[in-house]
């Protein structure tokens, strides 16, 4: 039986757990929004149109924004969600 080699010392308060701050999506929503389109086609390299539309969907209702990802085939879209 191999020996495990540890290290223990009494400590205060736990570690704050450090998050992450932004996703990779992000600039892509950041691009749209200043660009001031109504509605944007999106191509993103190597990831399926339905991953992106997800993890599109995910940071726009985190940040609380008006608006919309869709995708139709291979495609995506970015839109203003209607009022």
């Amino acid at each position: 039986m191999s020996k495990l080699s540890f290290t223990m010392r009494e400590v205060t308060e736990k570690r704050e757990k450090k998050i992450k701050k932004g996703s990779i999506y992000d600039p892509i929503i950041d691009k749209y929004l200043e660009s001031r389109h109504g509605l944007v086609e999106i191509e993103v390299e190597e990831k399926k149109a339905s991953y992106v539309v997800g993890m599109l969907k995910k940071r726009i209702k985190i940040r609380h924004l008006e608006i919309m990802a869709s995708n139709v085939d291979d495609v995506v879209y970015l839109e203003k969600a209607s009022e």
